[in-house]
């Protein structure tokens, strides 16, 4: 239902300059009309209105003698197709939705359906507040607010110390860095991901050493990590993918068996919990990113957390092209870089954490009215709920039946989909079938076999703070009439 529909409501009573006030607040070309009992009387447009003006009404006019008493209007029982169609046939912008009792209950707006995005930030006049403030000061990197964001992350994970960076990419560099990883290392980690989990152990010319994943969870299986450790492993990778978290008690287990580092992806997680504890916290280092479709962003950005202070002064020199904290602007002790968080990002960083209990609360709200209507639609896997831990969404991904749906009838489905404004993609394609990848080690089809049946029958449907329940509902329709007609 249109979260908003109030605003767009109007007594018969109102004059035209109410209706010209309505319309103004509500933000849409219309106003609806109703009886005291909510009944759909008739709906008046801002063309309406100036064309009544021209006449010689007054914007004391009653309502009444303006309004279309006669307006294209849906039943609540009309599927979401058949709505469609009919703003499309007649050229409507919106429709009011009413019930049996001709009560009106909703509005759409076919805009709303023409491009809904695959993921949009939740930002509010509080994240526009406090960048202003800061734009009002001197300090547009390494000021106050860098500080002050790491310092309530920490808290927020549970960690000593955070450490801000440019990008969750940045993060797993420094993390790949200070930890020494270098040339003939290896570090496992899953071909199942955004392929920065894996390009940041090329950057200092080790080997990402892949291990298939869970059907499930698709996380990293666990059960087949310890048969790839070699004398030459130095650390596991685990990522928490779309939010999922991986089984930490085995991996922990096999890093103490081997003295191996953990370095947890947590770049999709923020918020997820396992057996009580945020992500982040298992490992020697954990690393989260803040990129616009993320839980919550800073627009582009990443951190890292850990409790080892030796890591956190590495990395916080690192970030500032090897700077120690003394007064010496011109002073590097190490080889650096610039992978600094400025303090606009700091500061939208720290208003997207205050609300971040609000924000997950929403994602959890869209996740469950999707996984609601997904699952009884036959040949639809829904993503699976941790058994032992809680989610936090980054992203709604399906897969479709891979023994009945081609990848090619999935890139199809999404293609369509598209094409009538419902913008989706598929998640991810495996890591070690990218070209470079192919090229560098040699992989090929039928190496990870899990990986790749999931990854030719995925598909992210639209996901994000404020989307509608009639998009959600659109979306479903959609997706559920392209499978009928395969």
């Amino acid at each position: 239902m249109y979260k908003n529909i109030e605003k767009h409501l109007l007594s018969s009573e109102s004059t035209i300059k109410d209706a010209m006030l309505n319309i103004n607040i509500g933000g849409r070309q219309i106003a609806i009309i109703i009886d005291e009992d909510k009944k759909l009387l008739g709906t008046v447009s801002d063309g309406d209105i100036r064309r009544a003006l021209l006449e010689g009404h007054s914007l004391e006019s009653s309502i009444k003698k303006i309004m279309n008493e006669h307006p294209f209007c849906a039943n609540e029982d009309y599927s979401f197709t058949k709505i469609i169609n009919i703003m499309q046939e007649n050229i409507l912008n919106q429709i009011p939705i009413v019930n049996s009792n001709n009560q009106v209950i909703d509005i759409y707006f076919l805009h709303d359906f023409r491009n809904i995005p695959l993921s949009n930030p939740d930002i509010t006049h509080k994240e526009i507040k406090i960048i202003n403030e800061v734009l009002n000061t001197e300090s547009l990197s390494i000021g106050p607010k860098i500080i002050e964001f790491e310092q309530k992350i920490s808290n927020y994970i549970g960690t000593k110390f955070a450490i801000g960076v440019n990008s969750g990419t940045s993060a797993l560099h420094l993390c790949m860095k200070s930890y020494g990883i270098k040339d003939g290392d290896e570090v496992i980690t899953t071909p199942f991901s955004f392929i920065a989990s894996a390009n940041c152990v090329l950057f200092e010319r080790a080997k990402p050493v892949f291990v298939d994943i869970e059907e499930d969870s698709l996380c990293i299986d666990v059960d087949l990590i310890e048969e790839k450790v070699t004398e030459k492993t130095k650390a596991i990778l685990p990522v928490h993918v779309f939010g999922h978290p991986c089984d930490m008690d085995e991996i922990l287990s096999l890093s103490r068996k081997y003295n191996l580092i953990v370095i947890e992806d947590a770049c999709e997680a923020i918020g997820t919990e396992y057996k009580g504890k945020k992500m982040g916290t298992f490992g020697n280092v954990g690393v989260f990113a803040f990129y616009p479709n993320k839980q919550i962003t800073t627009a582009e950005g990443g951190m890292i957390v850990t409790n080892d202070e030796r890591i956190s002064s590495l990395c916080k020199s690192m970030r500032n092209q090897g700077r120690d904290d003394t007064d010496n602007w011109l002073a590097f002790k190490r080889l650096g870089y610039n992978y600094r968080m400025n303090e606009l990002s700091a500061a939208m960083g720290i208003i997207q954490l205050e609300r971040i209990d609000e924000i997950l609360a929403k994602r959890n709200s869209i996740a469950s009215q999707y996984s609601e209507r997904l699952k009884v639609i036959q040949d639809i896997m829904i993503p699976s709920l941790p058994q032992n831990g809680k989610m936090s969404w980054f992203v709604y991904v399906i897969r479709l039946n891979s023994e009945k749906y081609s990848r090619s009838d999935r890139d199809d489905i999404i293609a369509k989909l598209r094409r009538i404004g419902i913008n989706c993609s598929n998640y991810f394609t495996p890591i070690h079938l990218q070209p470079f990848y192919v090229e560098s080690f040699g992989f090929k089809i039928g190496d990870f076999p899990i990986t790749e049946r999931v990854s030719g029958s995925t598909i992210a449907l639209p996901f994000y703070n404020n989307i509608n329940t009639s998009q959600i509902d659109y979306v479903c329709e959609s997706l559920k009439n392209l499978l009928q007609k395969k």
